[in-house]
């Protein structure tokens, strides 16, 4: 599966649907990619085993959490103490021990958890920042179950897009793929044992709907299947 963020109606579609479903919120444009998931998730059993790739301010895994999914983990460089002190938030106003969310500062590309551990792989906005591709998709195959899925979203444009490598946006490299970009890295997930999930052409940009960093893009996400067709 592959979805290109085509104009701002989607994306007023994407933040109308997550209201009306009352779910955890990202800021607007990301609702798109948030809407993406769900869709994807949604039919699964809420007992199966999510790792949130690069988990950030922990919104992905909230919104998880108020889909009712129960094993939910998260890996990033660092975790805030921002992040920590709403872990204990939300554990005091459920009377509860046990963590909400379980989350570990690593690596992406180099993890300590066990073999196939997860059925589901997310990584919201993250490859984008620098990320060894074949360490990633190495890392993602060998922690994901067989036929596990890998969700993931990055910044777009069909163009290639020159940004100034001198601005570092969270003190790290930023770039903006192409559509020479995203088929490379298609090929190269076969390389390393995936397929895409519901295969797919890469559909044409529309409008830029984003604006960050003094440029404008959009935003694409697809899914990885773990196993070739």
């Amino acid at each position: 599966m592959i979805k290109i963020l085509k104009d701002w109606l989607e994306i007023g579609e994407a933040n109308k649907f997550l209201n009306k479903k009352g779910l955890q919120k990202h800021s607007t444009e990301k609702n798109w990619d948030m809407y993406h998931l769900y869709t994807i998730l949604e039919p699964m059993p809420r007992e199966i085993n999510l790792i949130d790739i690069g988990c950030g301010k922990l919104m992905t895994l909230k919104l998880l959490y108020a889909m009712g999914f129960k094993n939910l983990y998260g890996i990033d460089l660092s975790i805030s103490l921002r992040s920590r002190l709403s872990q204990a938030t939300r554990m005091w106003r459920r009377r509860s021990l046990k963590a909400t969310f379980h989350l570990y500062k690593y690596d992406i590309t180099k993890t300590r958890f066990s073999d196939q551990a997860f059925d589901v792989g997310i990584c919201i906005s993250v490859l984008e920042h620098g990320v060894n591709l074949e360490k990633f998709l190495a890392e993602s195959h060998r922690i994901l179950k067989k036929e596990g899925l890998l969700f993931i979203t990055t910044d777009y444009w069909e163009e290639d897009i020159k940004v100034n490598h001198d601005n570092k946006p969270f003190d790290l490299p930023w770039k903006i793929f192409s559509k020479k970009d995203i088929e490379q890295f298609i090929k190269l997930s076969y390389d390393y044992g995936f397929s895409l999930y519901k295969d797919s052409f890469i559909p044409e940009c529309r409008d830029r709907c984003v604006l960050w960093n003094n440029q404008e893009y959009t935003f694409l996400c697809m899914v990885l299947k773990k196993g070739k067709t």
